[in-house]
This record gives C-alpha cells, structure tokens and sequence, in this order.
C-alpha cells in the first residue's frame, strides 16, 4: 500500500497513539515489536499485530478508539473487526 509522505506520517502516529494507549496491557515484548514494525514503515503488519494481542489480552478500549481502529483497519486493508474478535466480522479468507 502506497502513501504519501504526509499520509505514512499520519498513519503511523495514530499507531503509536493508539499503541501508547494500550501498551500497559500488552507484554513488553508485543509493545517493542509493534513499535518497530511502524518504525520499519510496515502499517499493515503493526496494525495486525496489534488488534491480535489486544484480542489475545482482552484489552478494552473506549469506543471512539475502537473505531478509530476499524478505520484504520479500512485505511490499511486489515480486517481489524475481525482481528479484536469480533464474532460478526467476515473472516478474511
């Protein structure tokens, strides 16, 4: 997925944003290796990563930063409804 510079800048600070918000949740480990991931400019992957460990901890979020990353998920292509266990999101395969 292609950005401009202006957009990848976005996209990443509203990662970190919401990785900050989570990260007392998460294992030290998971925080680390999202964080790289979007220092390393891959979007995709970090957002992955991230809605799957806050699944896998059940981490609650308030509502505007839940959709907050369901429209990055729409933003990036990932399916993040269905990543943070959303049992009425469509599987994406």
């Amino acid at each position: 997925m292609r950005f401009s510079e202006l957009e990848a800048r976005e996209v990443a600070e509203q990662l970190r944003r919401l990785l900050r918000l989570v990260a007392d949740d998460l294992t030290a480990f998971d925080v680390e290796s999202v964080a790289s991931l979007i220092d390393a400019g891959e979007y995709v992957v970090a957002l992955e990563t991230l809605c799957t460990q806050m699944y896998e901890y059940d981490v609650e979020v308030e509502r505007h930063d839940h959709n907050e990353l369901l429209q990055l998920g729409i933003t990036l292509g990932v399916p993040a409804a269905y990543l943070l266990g959303d049992p009425w999101a469509e599987s994406p395969g």
